[in-house]
């Protein structure tokens, strides 16, 4: 089970799919401002998701993560950017959403490298404030533990 996006967009003016995540921002393709009624919720869904996939799963990435919404691929793309965040954990931001950036094939979307770029960095920011205020919800859950199958131990 993995938690899915629920995001996605299409700039109305010039209809360039991506995720506005943040108040303030503008369409990268026309420059068109962003109300804020269309900022997405594309950063929670990424930490909650996130969070849910290492309590669960001890990781972030998934091998079969299948996208539904423009939102799924930009959660696949941030749990790259986490693991990188996760093991560099003094590198800045920027510096781990571009070593991130560089595993990811953007090549249909390459005039999205920045908005992107953008969006990995605040989401290691988000992510790091995140686990320093509650390092206990991002560790793995401990496995159950397995039923025994087989003899019946009989304690005196």
């Amino acid at each position: 089970m993995v938690l899915k996006s629920q995001s996605d967009y299409e700039c109305p003016q010039c209809k360039t799919l991506w995720l506005p995540y943040a108040k303030g921002l503008h369409c990268p393709h026309c420059n068109r401002s962003v109300p804020d009624g269309e900022v997405t919720q594309i950063l929670v869904e990424a930490l909650e998701s996130a969070r849910f996939n290492k309590r669960l799963y001890g990781r972030f990435d998934l091998e079969f993560w299948i996208t539904r919404l423009l939102g799924d691929r930009y959660l696949a793309w941030g749990f790259k950017a986490l693991q990188v965040a996760e093991s560099q954990p003094n590198t800045p931001p920027r510096a781990v959403a571009l070593a991130a950036l560089m595993d990811i094939d953007l090549e249909e979307c390459a005039p999205m490298r920045e908005p992107i770029l953008e969006f990995l960095s605040v989401l290691v920011e988000k992510y790091r404030e995140a686990i320093a205020l509650a390092p206990a919800d991002w560790a793995k859950m401990p496995e159950p533990e397995k039923p025994f199958f087989g003899r019946k131990i009989i304690e005196d």
